[in-house]
């Protein structure tokens, strides 16, 4: 981008050179390029400052972010733990099987229990005797 001094300036310099308009327009464009210089060596350094953040910006997100590799390890870590937990449901529903055939088994055990001193009981009742007796006679 090329710069020119203001014309105030200008007016200034000419006037610091006694109206040498010569001398004037040579320091205005000696000005003016040093200008332009350090405006280069400016966008330059923006420039590569710029790179410089934006690399360092990459890195630093980079380890940051979830990577693919890293989400599916994720998932399937997440996989195994749902697959180790439906086997231990598997596990509790056959326990739950085995405890309900025992108590069944119980059950019918008890049953039995309750038969057998009901019919003790109606045995050796001393009103069943004498019934079965006068039934028998």
């Amino acid at each position: 981008m090329a710069y020119s001094i203001p014309r105030d300036v200008f007016v200034l310099l000419e006037a610091a050179f006694n109206q040498d308009r010569e001398k004037a327009e040579v320091f205005a464009k000696a000005i003016e390029s040093s200008i332009q210089a350090i405006e280069s060596q400016a966008d330059e350094r923006i420039t590569h400052k710029k790179e410089a953040l934006k690399a360092e910006l990459y890195n630093e997100l980079r380890t940051e972010l979830a990577t693919k590799e890293f989400v599916r390890a994720e998932i399937n870590g997440v996989r195994a733990e749902i697959s180790e937990v439906r086997a231990e449901i598997s596990q509790v529903r056959a326990e739950i099987s085995e405890i309900r055939a025992e108590l069944k088994q119980n059950a019918l055990l008890l049953k039995i229990l309750i038969g057998i001193a009901v019919f003790g009981l109606t045995l050796f009742n001393p009103a069943f005797v004498k019934l079965v007796e006068l039934v028998i006679k």
